[in-house]
């Protein structure tokens, strides 16, 4: 008898996809466990794998040994092997895939861990002028220790300023991770609401909840006492935010209040840090981690609380293998190892209020604002009675007269349209042609800053002709406007006013996000103009004005979604106003003010636009009442592509043969970078019998993407 282990290879490719069955050495015997990182011959090669499984018994002829045991601490827990195959079932990827998303490529290829993490507290006394010297010295004087990341993070990359410091004898470097004493007791009072409803959620550990509160009702401060309470037991706890660029407070109140104890897990880490992280977190030495989506996967050891927060954001679908919804995998995590789920909103999903509906997770409200703060008023305004009094700006007359009223007082404003660029669209006005990519089958967006047209799928970009190509005609004009107009318009209508824009032209870096966020914050600009990135999770409390352009941008899109993405983004950002010891105002400026999506955003009524979307979705057998799988086929030619797409019907009818599909037919957007696509919708009843059929076309039709719960039906 022998030790077998099976092992997943760290490889993706079809014939892969299943676990290989080496023998233990005697030497490796007491070592072995599951989880592990081992090396093993394969053919000619030597590849790396994780073991999946160990059991004794006799080994088949020419079963071939372990090479090594590259790590003797397992990199996967037992609770992420079982996720691993979870994902492989759910989303239809390779475990290998599932795999890599838990264990990074640092450790996967065993990089060295520099460079090493560094804390600064102070050690001298220090006066100076206002200065980055000086104001990064009494950041870490009042938070300290501070780790060299969060530092650089909050001002900008001063290392210049950071160096001086330590070369001045004011800050001290540590190389080892300071602890911060545990609170003996909460350090913020909970409302009578907040505490109640954490007092729910402790009478039953270990169940899901949704935690539906108005913008500014507290929801953090309940993430806080839960959280607090967890790591004073000794336990970890997770925390998911979309996109931790774009939360500086968020991440900021958590360090205050768990200091060096909070771990930080994003893309934009370096190989050595994340290194560092994964493995404190797999050694037990991180209390928290926030993190955006994949730090789901992280081996936590003593796992006893899991949030997501704003978990109707759509960030939370990964679009590459694998394909997964950090929302249910949060849901999935935390029901096997029985811990208490957090899913925070002002917005829910309707699948997330559905599921509280039917009793499948707890339901918990905070109404009211907290500090008895009231939500912003709201004012509706129909753009087609602008038109019809002769008004045919962009600003209503409401929204200028709101605008003049706020700069007046010297107090601050948001205004929020999402789309980039100047113009959305360059038309000639002699022939009726638009200006198109050459590569993809979308209008071409004018930046007037670069004087450029820019595509904004694959981001090519030309020089603004002179002459229409079609017919040389100059009768070349703009439509549509983007952020890049609404600020110069701004300009124009007020003179001297100090505008900031947010969007994926300004922010570029990882560091500009916090910049920005520190400028308007410190009273720098007046009006912040910006995409949906600004009605993300930012608190400002001198804005008393959010102005929303133009509601309905995302209204009349092709995608099952449209009325609610566009009812959370009208809802979150007006969310933004009135936050501080003011009273807030937001203008809405729509074509469609009888649709329920706008009307309701507009009466900040979540309950009534709830149920007539769940209606609309029963109705047409969407989601929540069905899983919807999205077949998408690319190629250079079209009609190879719609041929291999009519063959994938086919097969898929035979097999499925009273299933409902759409299509095939071609994308909305039906050509990208040069590529020709060709789409269908499947809706399946909630049970996984169309996974197995569609794992098996999968290998029959190669080239075919599939996505279960698409967020991007494009």
């Amino acid at each position: 008898m022998a030790i077998l282990a099976e092992v997943v290879i760290d490889q993706v490719a079809p014939g892969l996809d299943r676990p290989f069955t080496y023998v233990v050495p005697d030497t490796f015997e007491e070592q072995v466990a599951l989880g592990q990182w081992v090396e093993v011959p394969f053919g000619s090669r030597v590849l790396h794998g994780v073991i999946t499984q160990l059991a004794a018994g006799d080994p088949a002829e020419g079963t071939k040994a372990i090479h090594a045991i590259v790590d003797r601490k397992p990199v996967v827990t037992p609770v992420l092997l079982e996720m691993a195959q979870w994902l492989s079932g759910r989303y239809l990827c390779y475990v290998s895939q599932a795999l890599r998303s838990m264990v990074p490529a640092s450790v996967r290829r065993r990089q060295s861990a520099r460079p090493k993490m560094v804390w600064y507290r102070v050690v001298g006394a220090r006066s100076g002028r206002p200065s980055t010297k000086q104001a990064m010295f009494e950041f870490v004087r009042d938070h300290g220790p501070v780790d060299r990341r969060t530092l650089l993070d909050q001002f900008n990359n001063a290392q210049q300023a950071l160096r001086a410091l330590v070369a001045e004898e004011a800050l001290e470097v540590l190389t080892d991770p300071p602890q911060s004493p545990l609170p003996q007791e909460a350090l913020h009072q909970l409302t009578a609401a907040q505490q109640a409803v954490l007092q729910t959620m402790e009478s039953e550990p270990g169940r899901a909840w949704l935690l539906e509160g108005v913008t500014g009702s507290g929801k953090t401060e309940v993430y806080l006492a839960l959280i607090e309470a967890r790591v004073a037991a000794g336990r970890q706890a997770l925390v998911l935010l979309p996109e931790i660029a774009l939360t500086p407070q968020v991440l900021l109140r958590f360090r205050e209040r768990f200091g060096t104890r909070v771990a930080v897990w994003h893309s934009g880490l370096g190989h050595g840090e994340r290194r560092l992280i994964w493995e404190a977190v797999r050694d037990g030495r991180v209390s928290v981690v926030v993190g955006a989506r994949s730090a789901v996967f992280l081996p936590f050891p003593r796992l006893g609380a899991i949030v997501v927060d704003e978990e109707h954001e759509p960030s939370y679908k990964q679009e590459e293998h694998p394909r997964y919804h950090a929302r249910e995998a949060a849901l999935w995590r935390g029901k096997r190892e029985g811990v208490t789920v957090v899913l925070g909103s002002a917005t829910p999903s309707v699948e997330t209020r559905f599921w509280a509906e039917q009793g499948a997770i707890g339901h918990l409200r905070l109404p009211e604002r907290a500090m008895g703060r009231s939500l912003p008023a709201v004012e509706l305004v129909d753009m087609r009675e602008e038109l019809q009094k002769g008004n045919r700006q962009m600003f209503s007359h409401a929204l200028t007269t709101a605008l003049d009223e706020v700069l007046r007082r010297g107090e601050q404003a948001i205004l929020f349209l999402n789309r980039r660029g100047y113009s959305t669209f360059v038309l000639c006005r002699a022939c009726g042609q638009a200006l198109q990519c050459p590569d993809c089958a979308v209008s071409l967006t004018y930046h007037q800053r670069d004087n450029r047209l820019v595509c904004h799928y694959c981001l090519k970009e030309q020089p603004l002709p002179k002459r229409c190509p079609e017919c040389g005609s100059d009768k070349i004009r703009y439509f549509g406007a983007g952020t890049e107009r609404v600020a110069d318009e701004v300009g124009r209508l007020f003179p001297g006013t100090r505008v900031i824009r947010a969007d994926r032209d300004t922010l570029t870096r990882p560091d500009d996000y916090a910049e920005l966020y520190q400028n308007f914050l410190s009273g720098q600009a007046d009006v912040l103009v910006g995409t949906q990135m600004i009605a993300k999770g930012m608190d400002f409390p001198r804005v008393t004005l959010v102005g929303v352009v133009a509601a309905d941008t995302a209204l009349h899109l092709p995608d099952y979604r449209a009325a609610e993405r566009t009812f959370q983004l009208l809802v979150q950002a007006g969310g933004r106003s009135g936050r501080g010891d003011q009273a807030g105002r937001v203008v809405i400026q729509t074509y469609n003010p009888d649709h329920y999506a706008i009307f309701h955003a507009y009466r900040h009524d979540y309950a009534a636009f709830y149920q007539e979307e769940i209606s609309f979705r029963e109705q047409a057998h969407y989601p929540p009442y069905s899983d919807l799988w999205l077949l998408v086929l690319e190629g250079s030619e079209e009609s190879d592509v719609k041929a291999r797409a009519d063959g994938v019907y086919r097969d898929l009818r035979a097999v499925w043969p009273n299933g409902e599909i759409l299509g095939p037919a071609p994308a909305p957007l039906a050509r990208i970078r040069g590529q020709y696509r060709y789409h269908l919708l499947l809706k399946s009843t909630h049970n996984d019998d169309l996974a197995v059929v569609l794992r098996t076309l999968q290998s029959q039709h190669r080239g075919v993407s599939i996505t279960r719960d698409p967020y991007f039906l494009m």
